[in-house]
């Protein structure tokens, strides 16, 4: 087996490992932060968002996790 192939790819995984680190973090930060906001609007009872973040949750909540991704993309 020639590991020279796997030598010179290892930069890029390297590279994009700290990606998926950052991506993640961010990701996670930006997700607890709207959680925060939705759970707010829900607590405080703002008429018009309170509609809006009950469909964008119950819609979250019912659709499968792979038909989420795929509109994702």
């Amino acid at each position: 087996m020639d590991w020279t192939v796997v030598q010179n790819s290892l930069p890029m995984f390297e590279k994009g490992f700290w990606l998926t680190l950052r991506l993640s973090f961010f990701g996670i930060i930006g997700a607890g932060v709207l959680g925060l906001i939705c759970s707010f609007i829900q607590y405080f009872k703002v008429p018009v968002l309170r509609k809006l973040v009950t469909a964008y949750v119950e819609l979250s909540r019912n659709t499968p996790l792979l038909i989420q991704l795929g509109l994702a993309e």
